[in-house]
């Protein structure tokens, strides 16, 4: 009984972990060991796919959002702590369905289809995990809940907020009005307007919330690649160099993180723009960065944003503009890279249209 009791929380629930079947607690003792999914199969007599829903599986039962977490959890549960539920969650946003105020199916099918199409959006950006359209499924996992009505019949308004899931304050909310238009245009750029207002608004609650330490090694994964943001904000060299720090740091944890690629990607070109770091040095890493992001989000505009960056610093306006034109048509409200598109069409060496 005592070592059981070591596992309940403060408030008496128990330990997340102590609720995985012992197939899943295999699976993790095995994760937290380092094995990869091949070699978890092998030991357990089961194929790689079988591997793969049983780790989704605890992270969905754990709360937690990669491997590196569920690891730490189950490290810090053996030695009697309580990791499950004090390691922070990755802030998340849950887009709610629109609710459409009106009997007339066409409205109601234009409400499902403007939630789905801001899911994608937000998903695209790959900043903040995105919890599928349920109005119970978002449970205590979103810190960001986006609600959406639709007025009208034929010219319908959207009214949009973002509201904290634990306190459900406001924090932004907006209104577009939408002609009907059978070729989406206008559907579409309300979308896309949502999104680039909204992701600023996230970004800065989400700073506001970082814990500020002395160690970073302290802060979650998440919160390295979000302070690195707000040390690159800042436009000056010595916090450039930390927040390459603080990208580098959290990409030893998660390897794939497209935030921390990005981060890291963009440090390197202000390390150029202003001549912070050895030329060959910053151009060699922002490209590895680009490279990155594309191969881990390929539909994302981040890595074509920062291969944009990187063509331009050689002077090639070509490769430059391509994939320039590239980001937007893969995010058509990144702001920076219009602008950088904008600048490169008017250099001399740009290509003819």
């Amino acid at each position: 009984m005592l070592a059981i009791a070591e596992h309940f929380d403060h408030d008496g629930s128990i330990d997340p972990i102590e609720a995985l079947s012992r197939r899943q607690l295999e699976v993790l003792e095995l994760l937290a060991k380092g094995l990869t999914n091949d070699e978890l199969a092998g030991i357990l007599k089961i194929s790689p796919t079988t591997v793969r829903t049983h780790i989704t599986a605890i992270l969905a039962r754990l709360d937690l959002t990669n491997r590196t977490e569920a690891a730490t959890a189950y490290v810090a549960w053996k030695a009697g702590a309580r990791p499950s539920t004090s390691l922070r969650r990755r802030p998340a946003i849950a887009v709610l369905p629109p609710v459409a105020f009106a009997e007339d199916p066409r409205t109601r099918a234009v409400a499902t289809a403007i939630g789905h199409d801001i899911s994608a959006l937000f998903s695209r950006r790959c900043w903040f995990p995105v919890i599928a359209q349920s109005a119970t499924a978002h449970g205590p996992a979103a810190t960001f809940l986006l609600e959406s009505t639709l007025r009208g019949s034929s010219r319908w308004r959207l009214s949009v907020c973002i509201n904290a899931a634990a306190t459900g304050h406001c924090l932004w909310t907006a209104c577009h009005d939408i002609a009907e238009d059978p070729l989406f245009a206008g559907q579409d750029a309300v979308c896309e307007a949502v999104v680039a207002a909204a992701y600023p608004v996230l970004i800065a609650h989400t700073e506001a919330g970082l814990r500020r330490v002395s160690d970073r090694r302290e802060l979650q994964t998440w919160e390295l690649a979000l302070e690195g943001m707000r040390l690159y904000g800042t436009r000056v060299a010595d916090a450039n160099t930390a927040a390459r720090s603080c990208f580098r740091a959290a990409l030893e944890r998660e390897p794939d993180l497209v935030l921390a690629h990005y981060g890291l990607g963009l440090t390197c070109h202000a390390d150029l723009l202003h001549q912070w770091r050895p030329r060959e040095d910053a151009l060699g890493d922002l490209r590895v960065s680009a490279e990155r992001c594309v191969a881990l989000a390929p539909h994302s505009a981040e890595g074509h944003y920062l291969f944009g960056c990187y063509f331009l610093t050689l002077g090639d306006a070509g490769p430059a503009t391509r994939s320039l034109e590239a980001a937007i048509r893969h995010d058509p409200s990144f702001t920076a890279a219009t602008l950088l598109l904008s600048q490169t069409l008017k250099s001399p060496g740009a290509p003819r249209l």
